[in-house]
């Protein structure tokens, strides 16, 4: 019976002891509060049984410590029950700010339990906002102004987020800040009331602007001169690019990654209107037209349209920083193409390729 017995309680024992090893410094970090009195009960036995095993030296031993055939399930059950109230826990959190689901839980347990710590909050963000790398706090940490990318590009918000203890509620606020704060930027470029866009405006909403602007100029051009106002519209786009190739930055990276981002959108506006005119385009309606990922500014709600083909979708305003822009080319259109119409009808998509193609890099720029 002994024999029996230190097979099932040692297969036992290895999982209690798994679980605690999981459960133990998170309640140690004074985590569910309503929970920790069954956990220090639990912790207390447990330790107690490590040590006693510890002192005989022999396997044997542990089947004669007093009452261990009741305990060790006692202590399983308990702990199962400590691990179903993290998971809800933590599951509604996840709930009330469903960027959550991109952390751990250990990240997101400390994230809970410092949330008005700047270097917990600065080491986590990174992993809830794509493109911010970090974020300007204010004095004494009780509000941020502003966020950073990984190159040093810095977005002021048109209002500060307050810090407080309920993190999800001031990481919703940040969000809407950040929406705001790109929408804002937008409808200032757009009105032609700042100064020296090119240093002040992020890269992001300069590259956006230029989409809108460039639909607008080839759906214009399209509906009123055909092939000769198609031709006026590549000469136009073909001059800026020139005047914005021609332009020097060096020794400041940030405006020389905001001129590349630029370049490259440029050369794509200008490849658009050798097809539309290969194509013969003569109206908006047409596949060659059609085909082309199109920005629709000045909707109704103030936003954004992105359309492609028969698809169309909202501007997300997710800041993205000013990660390098991938070179536009006839298969990255058809990536485009088809993801799109995927989620227009509500599939999904993946690229199918080699490694080291740009499948991730793709699917990430269309995002």
């Amino acid at each position: 019976g002994k024999f029996s017995f230190l097979q099932e309680g040692l297969a036992l024992l290895n999982q209690v002891q798994r679980k605690w090893v999981y459960l133990e410094p998170i309640f140690a970090r004074g985590a569910l509060p309503a929970q920790q009195q069954r956990f220090r009960n639990v912790d207390e036995e447990f330790r107690r049984t490590m040590g006693t095993i510890d002192m005989a030296k022999k396997v044997v031993a542990f089947a004669d410590i007093p009452g261990i055939r009741d305990k060790l399930p006692q202590m399983a059950q308990q702990l199962d029950v400590c691990q179903r109230a993290l998971s809800d826990f933590l599951e509604e959190k996840r709930s009330s700010f469903p960027r959550f689901y991109f952390l751990g839980d250990d990240d997101l347990l400390e994230i809970l339990g410092q949330s008005k710590n700047p270097t917990v909050i600065q080491s986590h963000l990174k992993k809830l906002f794509a493109g911010i790398h970090k974020v300007k706090f204010g004095e004494g940490s009780r509000s941020i102004g502003a966020m950073q990318s990984m190159e040093q590009e810095v977005v002021e918000f048109d209002k500060a987020v307050g810090v407080t203890d309920q993190i999800e509620n001031w990481l919703n606020d940040l969000n809407t800040c950040m929406t705001g704060t790109l929408t804002g930027q937008l409808a200032r470029v757009q009105s032609g009331s700042v100064q020296g866009e090119f240093k002040v405006i992020s890269s992001q909403i300069l590259c956006l602007k230029e989409a809108i602007s460039f639909t607008a100029a080839a759906e214009s051009a399209l509906k009123s001169g055909g092939a000769g106002a198609v031709k006026k519209l590549a000469g136009d786009v073909a001059g800026q690019l020139q005047r914005l190739a021609g332009s020097d930055y060096t020794g400041q990276t940030l405006l020389q990654l905001k001129k590349q981002a630029l370049v490259l959108d440029f050369i794509h506006y200008v490849d658009v209107c050798q097809q539309l005119l290969a194509a013969n385009c003569g109206s908006v309606t047409e596949w060659v037209w059609g085909r082309q990922l199109r920005y629709y500014g000045n909707q109704p709600d103030g936003g954004v349209a992105v359309a492609m083909a028969e698809a169309s979708f909202q501007y997300s305003w997710e800041y993205q920083g000013n990660a390098p822009k991938l070179v536009y080319t006839p298969l990255t259109d058809k990536c485009y193409l088809t993801l799109t119409q995927g989620m227009a009808l509500g599939y999904g998509g993946n690229p199918y390729g080699p490694a080291g193609t740009g499948k991730t890099e793709t699917t990430k720029d269309l995002g």
